[in-house]
């Protein structure tokens, strides 16, 4: 029982396990002599108070979405004035975790009107995962296409992307807190460039959501969660240390121990109403083949400033710059064995250099109970530089006689996302906003590259949550989201849309004692989405990855798509979680690449074809539980995903019916013990084989499992080492055809906290 001064009650709420202050909770007290009662709700500082409070005992109870209910019992007397500190435990129950890319609002996995997959910083701790990537590849119905340690070519949801260098032909949106991180050009992604240590959650919201976030959403949403400065002063230190097992004789390039080293450290402090969270990051990799080395660092610096009451200010500043080899398809000469490891010696000594910049200003009012304005304010800026030694084809062709060629990228991203959030009544959430984008492109030379172009987007959004049926104690039993948005996209110097991005859904939470469909909730969504194509789609000269041709086509249109999907989630007890779902996506004037030539070898074209359709279904399984083992506990869980895709092209000219990279099968398991501060985590993965690709004909990658497995020990609470092994079979695959994958390999390291 704690004692506090008569007539005022104040403090902080705090999430325990990350030390971050938590807004927004709903926190009540009443005397336990009467039924009145007083109620609040934390700043976004983390900050409550009571005033003019009588003497007596009081019951303090504190909710907020994704945490344990707190209670206690406070004495109020006429003594001196104290304050007190609220820690929130987060939810144990799968489906109480939040999440807020699915409606741009906090709400729970049971609530979330889609089939969504969260992946937690405790998550990452306890996998072997070293770059962003590899988060990613461990998320259900996900496929990755990497070219090299640091370049990812495609990243996939359910089949919703094609494969191209740079990114482009994504159709995924990869926000980072909440704001756009695509690369002007391309619209692709740097996906490997995230800090690990950084991420406090991850989200993957599957199918279209142009709806909320336009163009680059057709297939999906990742959006990371940064962590938020502490409310003390903590520091973090991270170091990995690994290596590539040595090749056979007849593959290897190299009789150098192939190694990779990662370091980070991470710092955070509250000073009054400051705060503020330091990150800085390196990693290098020798590359486990020829030309997929790298170098990469990064720093970030995240500043939050309480202006007054419910209203804040927040600042990151981002910086990145890697230095790798530019990758190319594996060394095969005509009517020779190929040489997976190896690439042809005039690509020997190529390298690509990328800068990136980012600076964001966000703002946060809740000026009421009912209402909450944000806006954001961001810049985004991408140097790439390419370099092709004097015997590369590229080189000999396009540079002067006996030297290198140089080849720049500059984009630059400039946007504002506002946002105002309603609360209508009990039944109705309304969400509304506007979102605006001009991308700068800054390209040579010309007669490879893009040349300099600009493309605008505007947008405008609304969203509108209503609970058509509710419990006794005011929960959802039925809940119905209506939204769309409208954009309008113009290039500059070309074409030029306009498009309307609809969706509606239920979730359906039935309120019974039943066994069977208790604590479960059934969902249904079907919306538009479309996605505009990019600059370097529209103005493509040279694929300089493997040196096809391209016909620019300034004529293409933005490709559509109907999307539909039903799921259920249901929880068995606090133990065992069972989700579900059927979806279906029709696209129309899809974005591809064609040959147009008569060889292999193109020429090529970025065309809109007619007609296709991507279906299928997942499911995933989660079950953790623990038994007692010599006076301690023995904690276990596993996860089962499976993702089954039918991707077919309907357009009347079709050669045949294949999509380009989509595995018909896609198999995920993780196993974790716990045991006496050991960790042991062995995940392993199934991919069937691709039936198309699109250059090398004949060469589609083969079907592959993989197995790894990281055992860590806590030694204290505040200090960790591991050891790990991916690839565990050292199974030879490859993602793409004519790149070599990463062969076994091992590394070890250890975590400091203070």
């Amino acid at each position: 029982m704690i004692i506090f001064a008569q007539g005022v009650l104040e403090g902080k709420v705090i999430d325990e396990e990350t030390n971050s202050v938590v807004s927004l909770a709903n926190i009540r007290i009443n005397r336990e002599d009467s039924k009145e009662y007083l109620q609040t709700k934390s700043e976004v500082s983390g900050v409550y108070k009571f005033r003019n409070l009588e003497a007596g005992l009081y019951e303090i109870t504190v909710t907020c979405i994704g945490y344990e209910t707190y209670r206690n019992k406070i004495m109020i007397e006429t003594s001196k004035s104290k304050s007190m500190e609220i820690f929130l435990v987060t939810a144990e129950i799968e489906i109480e975790k939040i999440n807020v890319t699915s409606t741009k609002t906090e709400v729970t996995l049971q609530q979330t009107p889609s089939s969504i997959s969260v992946v937690t910083a405790d998550e990452i701790r306890k996998k072997n995962i070293q770059t962003f990537d590899n988060v990613l590849e461990q998320v259900q119905g996900v496929t990755l296409n990497r070219s090299s340690g640091i370049n990812v070519n495609s990243l996939s949801i359910r089949g919703s992307s094609d494969v191209a260098g740079g990114g482009i032909g994504n159709r995924v949106l990869l926000l980072l807190d909440g704001r756009p991180s695509l690369t002007g050009d391309s619209k692709g992604a740097l996906w490997s460039l995230i800090p690990v240590s950084l991420i406090e959650r991850t989200e993957v919201v599957k199918g279209a959501f142009s709806s909320l976030y336009g163009s680059s959403a057709i297939g999906g949403v990742v959006n990371v969660i940064t962590k938020k400065p502490t409310y003390d002063a903590f520091t973090g230190i991270n170091f990995n240390y690994g290596f590539y097992e040595k090749l056979s004789d007849s593959l290897r390039f190299t009789n150098n121990l192939l190694t990779f080293t990662s370091a980070d450290i991470i710092h955070s402090n509250t000073i009054n109403k400051f705060s503020y969270l330091l990150n800085l990051n390196y990693n290098n990799n020798d590359g486990h083949s020829q030309q997929t080395n790298f170098d990469f660092y990064s720093g970030i610096g995240k500043f939050t400033y309480d202006l007054f009451g419910n209203r804040d200010l927040e600042v990151t500043l981002q910086y990145t710059n890697s230095n790798s080899g530019f990758p190319h398809y594996w060394r095969k000469q005509a009517g020779s064995v190929a040489d997976p490891y190896r690439v042809a010696d005039y690509y020997l000594g190529d390298k690509i250099q990328k800068e990136t910049q980012s600076y964001d200003l966000f703002y946060r009012a809740i000026p009421n109970a009912v209402s909450k304005y944000t806006t954001r304010f961001y810049y985004y800026y991408l140097n790439s530089n390419s370099y092709y030694n004097p015997n590369n084809p590229v080189s000999i062709e396009f540079a002067d006689t006996g030297k290198g060629l140089n080849t720049y990228i500059n984009s630059y991203n400039i946007g504002n996302i506002s946002q105002v959030d309603f609360q209508l009544g009990k039944n109705n959430y309304l969400v509304s906003g506007i979102d605006f984008q001009i991308n700068i492109v800054k390209s040579d030379p010309s007669d490879i590259l893009y040349g300099n172009q600009q493309m605008n987007n505007f947008g405008v959004f609304a969203q509108d949550q209503f609970k058509i049926v509710k419990d006794k104690f005011g929960n959802s039993i039925l809940e119905s989201t209506l939204g769309a948005r409208f954009d309008f996209n113009k290039v500059i110097s070309g074409v030029q849309s306009t498009e309307l991005s609809p969706k509606f859904s239920l979730v359906f939470s039935p309120d019974t004692d039943n066994d069977v469909i208790k604590n479960t909730a059934y969902r249904f969504l079907v919306g538009r989405a479309f996605r505009a194509p990019s600059i370097a789609e529209i103005y493509f000269k040279k694929e300089l990855f493997g040196g096809f041709d391209f016909l620019y086509n300034p004529n293409l249109r933005p490709e559509v798509m109907v999307s539909a999907e039903v799921g259920a989630r249901k929880q068995f007890s606090n133990r065992f979680t069972l989700d579900f779902a059927f979806f279906f996506n029709r696209y129309q004037d899809l974005i591809q690449y064609v040959n147009t030539g008569t060889s292999i070898y193109g020429p090529f074209q970025v065309r809109n074809i007619a007609d296709s359709q991507i279906k299928g279904f997942e499911f995933s399984i989660d079950y953790n539980s623990s038994v007692k083992m010599f006076n301690n506990p023995f904690e276990y869980f596993f996860n089962v995903s499976y993702t089954y895709l039918n991707a077919r092209d309907l357009s009347a000219d079709r050669k045949d019916d294949y999509l380009p990279y989509k595995p018909v099968n896609n198999f995920l398991f993780t196993t974790n013990f716990a045991y006496y501060g050991f960790n042991l985590d062995i995940n392993g993965k199934y991919l069937s084989a691709i039936d198309e690709v699109l250059f090398y004909k004949l060469e589609e990658p083969e079907s592959y499992f993989l197995l790894g497995m990281k055992l860590r020990k806590d030694i204290t609470k505040k200090m960790s080492f591991f050891i790990g092994i991916n690839n565990l079979f050292d199974v030879s695959y490859q993602e793409l055809e004519r790149i070599q994958a990463p062969n076994r390999n091992f590394n070890s390291g250890f975590s400091i906290e203070f």
